[in-house]
C-alpha cells in the first residue's frame, strides 16, 4: 500500500475531516451496513462498468473507493483496478474484502484527489463515487485536470456525486425535503449525515460542474438525474 506523499504547504489539506469521519475505524466498519439502506453496491458498479465499456484488458482508477463498493466488482473483471482512498480505515476494509473474494488485482494508495500521483502509464477509466465534494471548488477543478492527465486520451471518466440543480433561492425547501426524505428511507442516523454533508461539504451547483468538467477538457457524453440531490456524469477526454 503506498503512503501519503509530503506536500507543499500551501496544498489543500484533503486529510482534514469534512463530515463524517471515514479515519475512525468503527465508522468504516459500519459503512456498509448503512449504505445498504440506500445502495446496491453490486446493481450500481454493473451499470457504472456498462455505461465505461470496461473489458477484461482495462486499468481502472477509483478515486475515493472506500470499502471497495466498486473496486471489488471492478476487479473480478478488469486487469487492474487502482484503489485510492485518503481513509486507511476504508482502505482496510476493502483490502480485507478483496482478499475475502480472492482478488490479487487491486492496488490500494492511501491518497486523494491532490495527492495520489499515477506511476504507470494512464489508465482507460477513472471512476469517482460520492467523493469530489469533499473538495472546495477551486481544488474540485484542479482535482479533475489531473485526472484528465492520469487518462488515455479517450479515456472516460464516470463521475457521480452531489450536485445542486435547484434554484439557489429554493435552498432551505430544499435541504429540509431532503434530510426529511433520508430519514425516512433510511433512519436517522443517515438523516444526520445528510445534516453533515449540506453544513460542513462543498457540493456545487450542477452548471458549475458542468464548466468544470468542460474547462479539464473532456466532453460530456451523459448527464443523468438518478439519485435525489446527486447527478451522474459520463465523460471522454478529448
Amino acid at each position: 500500500m503506498a503512503t501519503k506523499r509530503a506536500v507543499p504547504s500551501w496544498l489543500y489539506n484533503e486529510w482534514a475531516k469534512a463530515g463524517v469521519d471515514y479515519n475512525d475505524t468503527a465508522i468504516a466498519a459500519e459503512y456498509d451496513n448503512h449504505h445498504a439502506k440506500i445502495r446496491d453496491y453490486e446493481k450500481d458498479a454493473r451499470l457504472v462498468m456498462q455505461r465505461l465499456d470496461l473489458q477484461p484488458g482495462h486499468r481502472v482508477i477509483d478515486l475515493g473507493c472506500g470499502t471497495g463498493a466498486f473496486a471489488i466488482p471492478a476487479a473480478r473483471i478488469c486487469r487492474k483496478v487502482y484503489a485510492v482512498d485518503i481513509s486507511r480505515a476504508m482502505l482496510d476494509r476493502c483490502a480485507e474484502k478483496a482478499r475475502a473474494a480472492g482478488l490479487n488485482n487491486i492496488e490500494t494508495h492511501c491518497a486523494g484527489f491532490l495527492t495520489y500521483e499515477h506511476k504507470e502509464a494512464p489508465v482507460d477509466a477513472i471512476v469517482s463515487v460520492a467523493a469530489l465534494h469533499h473538495l472546495p471548488d477551486f481544488w474540485k477543478a484542479v482535482a479533475l485536470k489531473r485526472i484528465y492527465n492520469m487518462l488515455k486520451p479517450g479515456g472516460k471518466l464516470y463521475l457521480f456525486d452531489v450536485v445542486f440543480s435547484f434554484p439557489v433561492e429554493s435552498y432551505q425547501s430544499e435541504f429540509d425535503k431532503w434530510v426529511k426524505g433520508m430519514r425516512e428511507k433510511a433512519g436517522q442516523d443517515m438523516a444526520e449525515e445528510t445534516i453533515l454533508h449540506i453544513r460542513d461539504e462543498y457540493s456545487s451547483f450542477d452548471w458549475v460542474v458542468d464548466g468544470m468538467i468542460e474547462r479539464a477538457g473532456f466532453r460530456i457524453e451523459q448527464k443523468l438525474s438518478e439519485f435525489p440531490y446527486c447527478l451522474t456524469y459520463v465523460n471522454v477526454r478529448l
